[in-house]
């Protein structure tokens, strides 16, 4: 699933409603047979759960324990709801922070996308 851009920029998804952007990821969730499943992956070496239901996509760091947020069992780090788009990645301040993922939703959806078996694409 590629995330509909008709600028080639990250920008252009984000000027996307948010309930539009929802409704592709949720898209692509129910043609893979995982609307409404968890699914934990491993990327550049932590573990995320990855969500997504008729309300909600969300990418979820796990905490692994070792790491200055070692006080919180993980922390969003990509959210879309029908009224709202948030990156961790983007969001002013925690961009730079040591702990971010540094992907963006469309980066998200093309990682989905290569831990799922061909026949769900």
């Amino acid at each position: 699933m590629e995330l509909t851009d008709t600028s080639g920029g990250r920008n252009e998804i984000l000027q996307q409603a948010p309930a539009a952007l929802l409704g592709q990821i949720r898209e692509y969730f129910s043609a893979a047979g995982l609307l409404g499943a968890t699914l934990s992956l491993k990327h550049q070496g932590q573990w995320y759960r990855i969500s997504c239901d008729d309300d909600v996509f969300m990418v979820y760091r796990v905490n692994s324990g070792l790491m200055a947020r070692h006080h919180v069992p993980g922390w969003p780090v990509c959210m879309v709801t029908r009224e709202t788009i948030f990156e961790e990645h983007h969001a002013p301040g925690l961009g730079d922070d040591h702990c971010a993922c540094g992907a963006d939703i469309a980066r998200w959806m093309r990682i989905i996308r290569e831990h799922q078996p061909s026949s769900t694409e």
